[in-house]
C-alpha cells in the first residue's frame, strides 16, 4: 500500500512539475504602458493615461499565446480575461482595469474613471504569476486619435456620444 502511495506521489510530481516550470512570470517592457490611441512614449506630450481611456501594455508572457478578446457585456473587471488581470495602483488606491483583449505580448484595457490622478504602477497577472510593477502616470485627459486603417494615418475614427445607447460613428456620408 505504501508503494502505491509513493508511486502516486512520484507520478503526480512528474506531471505537475513541468507545468509549473512552464508558467513564466509576465514581464512588462520598459516604457511598455502606452495611450491606446496615440502610443505616445513616456516623456512625450499626451503620454499619460487618462482616466476612463484605453491603454496598452506591451511585454512578454502577459496572456495566452493566441489573442483573446471580450465577446460580451458586461466587460470583465476583477476576474480578468483568459487568465489575465490588470491592476493599477496610485497612492493607496488599487483598481482593476477592464481588459478588452489579451495575448502573450500585448494587453489592452480601460483605465477606470475612478483611478486617482498621479504617478502609480501597473501589474499584470497571468495564470497566477504577477509581473513586476511598471510605472504609469494617470492624468485627467490625454489626446489621441484612432485611425480607420489602424496604422496612425488616414481618416480618423470619431464618435459622438449622445447617450449610452446612441453612439453614432462619423463617416464621409453621415455626420454623427
Amino acid at each position: 500500500m505504501l508503494h502505491i502511495r509513493l508511486l502516486t506521489c512520484a507520478l503526480t510530481l512528474l506531471v505537475t512539475l513541468p507545468i509549473a516550470a512552464n508558467a513564466q512570470q509576465p514581464s512588462i517592457d520598459a516604457d511598455g504602458i502606452r495611450n491606446g490611441a496615440s502610443y505616445a512614449l513616456s516623456g512625450m506630450p499626451n503620454a499619460g493615461i487618462a482616466q476612463g481611456s484605453i491603454f496598452i501594455v506591451f511585454g512578454s508572457n502577459l496572456g495566452p499565446a493566441s489573442l483573446v478578446s471580450v465577446s460580451s457585456f458586461p466587460l470583465p473587471t476583477s476576474q480578468g480575461l483568459a487568465g489575465t488581470s490588470t491592476r493599477v495602483t496610485v497612492g493607496s488606491t488599487t483598481v482593476n482595469a477592464i481588459i478588452l483583449y489579451t495575448s502573450a505580448g500585448q494587453v489592452a484595457a480601460v483605465l477606470p474613471s475612478s483611478t486617482p490622478l498621479g504617478n502609480g504602477t501597473v501589474t499584470i497577472t497571468f495564470n497566477g504569476q504577477t509581473s513586476a510593477p511598471a510605472p504609469i502616470t494617470v492624468v485627467r485627459s490625454s489626446f489621441g486619435i484612432f485611425s480607420l486603417n489602424q496604422a496612425g494615418s488616414g481618416p480618423g475614427i470619431f464618435q459622438n456620444i449622445i447617450s449610452n445607447t446612441n453612439q453614432p460613428l462619423n463617416t464621409l456620408t453621415e455626420v454623427a
